[in-house]
């Protein structure tokens, strides 16, 4: 990688994916995580999440729903995650669940975040997590 080349990596934004159902709560999280320096690119599925994840192959990390329609919920989006993109932090976001439920293959640490969440709170343990080496 020559100078440019390097420059240009460390300037380019990190790209994210939000999976949310609900379209002002996922518009909120977008915009404030491209406020804050990030691309972020949006679906409103699991399963629209995979056909993402499959066609840009420079998203570093995903933040999903547990509980939308379709055929894959946050889990089985995180399980995709963890066989086909692995490396990927998945960070899931519910009103719902409890830590009981979350796949026990999978570590969890700091990667569920309970609604309503902050803004800030969500945006610190993004950071967090793409500070970690890749699992």
């Amino acid at each position: 990688m020559d100078r440019q080349q390097a420059e240009q990596a460390t300037t380019e934004p990190i790209v994210l994916l939000v999976v949310e159902d609900e379209a002002m709560l996922r518009t909120v999280v977008a915009d404030f995580l491209r406020a804050g320096g990030f691309s972020v690119l949006e679906a409103s599925s699991a399963d629209e999440a995979v056909g993402m994840l499959h066609r840009h192959a420079d998203i570093r990390l995903v933040v999903a729903d547990v509980i939308m329609p379709g055929a894959l919920n946050g889990f089985d989006l995180a399980e995709w995650v963890a066989h086909h993109r692995a490396g990927i932090p998945v960070m899931l976001t519910s009103g719902y669940s409890t830590d009981r439920n979350l796949p026990p293959r999978l570590n969890w640490t700091g990667r569920l975040i309970r609604k309503p969440f902050r803004l800030v709170d969500l945006a610190d343990r993004i950071h967090a997590l793409l500070s970690q080496p890749a699992a």
